[in-house]
């Protein structure tokens, strides 16, 4: 039997052809797409509804709708899925490539040494006392040097064996991949910057391969001007201004954030630049990383930003706790929240206490007290501990030299004879629309579904007392870095971006779908924690996690802020539920009932 079905499925291919009858479509990958290296990954499209596919042998099923998907095996380099559709009469078969894993393997005897530290396509700029590292990837068992200008040479040792690396996802696990099977090591020196070294270098190192007499030598120096490494001195410092709106402060070039949301004004000391990023000293020890664009240099003498606090006051509103400080000068800030809500630790750079007074012009006993500390010789710390989660969102900034940080009271539910959410404010963010987002099997895409569930939400929130405000009612295009602005401009209690899911390359659709939430800021968490049990209970759909999860519409700190994956848009069955209104009506009552369970619990 098994003979038979090889023997038919060659013959189709050979003979067949595409049949009016039966309209076969692949919606991803795309034809010809470069795809990780994985040894396994999904396919799927539509096809006339009543056909039966088989794909590369194997048989896939096929949704009453017409949609499919599979989970199949896939080959190095040039592959192919060869997909047959197989009608009452006729049939059909799409023949079609993809690239798995890399375009072009490394040739050793093309490119003998790669260098890897620093980035070869740019300058980068060190400080006086900053150590200088200098690594490549070569055959192991070799010998390596490098110097910069004309200082001595360094020696250069092997730390590592290359080996492959796994993809890693948090949303499943990723097929295992494949091996190039490159004897490849990782080189590295390393060298500590004086006096002698400032100036403009260039960087250059030779490699000695195990076993041969040849040495292997290259100037690292891609740019007309010939430098690759400029060494500043330590003294006069370079001292910048944060510009334009507001700025993140990561924790290396490219990596994750450290700072968040810093106002314009902030001055940094600056001490060197990589890439695209400069490297700013926030304390002994403590370094970050901000685009070069973010940054206006100030003139050469501005002294290294410093300030000194004296006192500290806490006002309180119906609507705010506001802890204020004079910092006598505009420095960066990080502000860190416990996952109970109930105390946030507020450092600043640069600042040292000289507090005698903190004063308290507040009675409703919502703040339990505020300290202050001095860690560290150059973190000024303010402790702030209430007495209840009442944090509804926060926002620090300063006015002149005046650092204020703002504490937003949550919301609560009201009593009969009001209706339960009368007086909140809500912002729902239907995902995407310039962009279609993803897109099923039958080619529903994900903006539409987005919109389909938020209307369904206002509707029931408007029913129940809120006021609404959503970042797009149709396909208007709004730029995405607007649409947190758009709620926090209108001062909304929470925010709610609704979404529909898709899995990276490599990753088994069949075993990881469902809903899921996703928030940032601790004082989110319950919310996303709320609408999350709501969710696989109402929709039935597996349970996909709770995720923490750095995004655009769940970053803003001044609300509590949730992004919810209703369904994933690959699996046929989910998109066929997301274009029925019952669906729709589920997931939209579903985020309503998480939303009043949260402010319940906030009450």
């Amino acid at each position: 039997m098994i003979r038979y079905k090889i023997v038919l499925i060659i013959l189709l291919l050979i003979y067949s052809v595409p049949s009016a009858e039966i309209d076969l479509n692949v919606i991803y990958p795309r034809f010809d797409q470069q795809l990780p290296a994985v040894d396994s990954t999904f396919i799927f499209g539509n096809v006339t509804p009543g056909t039966e596919i088989i794909i590369n042998g194997s048989a896939v099923e096929v949704h009453e709708d017409g949609g499919w998907l599979g989970f199949l095996p896939v080959q190095p380099g040039q592959f192919q899925f060869n997909i047959i559709a197989f009608g009452k009469t006729d049939t059909a078969m799409i023949a079609w490539p993809v690239q798995v894993g890399p375009v072009e393997l490394i040739d050793m005897g093309l490119r003998p040494v790669i260098p890897n530290t620093p980035d070869p396509d740019s300058d980068i700029v060190y400080s006086v006392g900053d150590v200088f590292q200098f690594s490549f990837r070569s055959q192991a068992g070799g010998i390596g040097w490098f110097k910069i200008g004309d200082s001595d040479s360094v020696a250069m040792y092997e730390v590592r064996k290359d080996e492959y690396q796994m993809p890693i996802s948090v949303f499943g696990d990723v097929s295992a991949g494949i091996n190039p099977q490159l004897d490849m090591v990782t080189y590295a020196g390393y060298k500590r910057l004086d006096d002698k070294d400032i100036g403009n270098h260039e960087v250059v190192y030779w490699f000695n391969p195990a076993g041969k007499s040849l040495i292997y030598s290259q100037n690292i120096a891609p740019r007309s001007t010939g430098n690759i490494l400029t060494v500043m001195p330590e003294f006069p410092p370079v001292i910048g201004k944060l510009s334009g709106k507001s700025h993140i402060i990561r924790t290396g070039v490219r990596k994750g954030y450290k700072l968040l949301y810093l106002p314009a004004g902030i001055r940094v000391h600056i001490t060197g630049m990589e890439s695209d990023f400069y490297k700013l000293r926030l304390g002994e020890g403590i370094s970050g990383y901000t685009n070069i664009d973010s940054v206006a240099i100030l003139p050469q003498g501005t002294e290294v930003p410093s300030g000194r606090v004296s006192y500290i006051t806490i006002n309180e509103t119906d609507r705010y706790i506001e802890i204020s400080c004079n910092t006598g000068n505009k420095l960066p800030y990080e502000i860190t929240e416990s996952s109970a809500g109930l105390l946030m630790d507020i450092d600043i750079f640069g600042v040292v206490g000289d507090v005698d007074w903190i004063r308290y012009n507040t009675s409703s006993g919502l703040v339990k007290i505020v300290r202050w500390s001095q860690p560290r010789d150059d973190i000024f710390r303010i402790a702030v501990e209430l007495t209840k989660n009442i944090m509804g969102g926060y926002k620090a900034f300063y006015f002149d030299n005046d650092f204020i940080f703002r504490i937003k009271k949550n919301p609560k539910l009201r009593r009969w004879p009001y209706k339960p959410f009368s007086g909140v404010k809500i912002a729902i963010d239907p995902g995407h629309s310039h962009d279609s987002g993803a897109i099923g099997p039958t080619g529903l895409k994900e903006k539409d579904a987005n919109l389909w569930i938020a209307h369904e939400l206002r509707e029931t929130l408007l029913e129940n007392g809120a006021e609404v405000i959503m970042t797009r009612y149709g396909h208007e295009h709004i730029p995405l870095y607007d649409r947190p602005k758009i709620a926090c401009k209108w001062d909304t209690d929470i925010l709610v971006s609704i979404h529909n899911n898709a899995l990276p390359d490599g990753i088994n659709p069949f075993e990881n779908n469902g809903v899921s939430v996703y928030y940032y800021h601790p004082h989110s968490k319950p919310l996303a924690e709320a609408i999350h049990t709501r969710m696989v209970k109402k929709t039935g759909l597996p349970d996909h996690g709770l995720y923490y999860g750095n995004l655009v519409l769940t970053r803003p700190p001044e609300l509590p802020a949730v992004l919810v994956e209703c369904a994933f848009m690959m699996i046929p069955e989910q998109e066929a539920r997301l274009k029925t209104d019952s669906y729709q009506r589920k997931c939209a009552k579903a985020i309503m009932e998480g939303i009043k369970d949260y402010l319940k619990l906030s009450r």
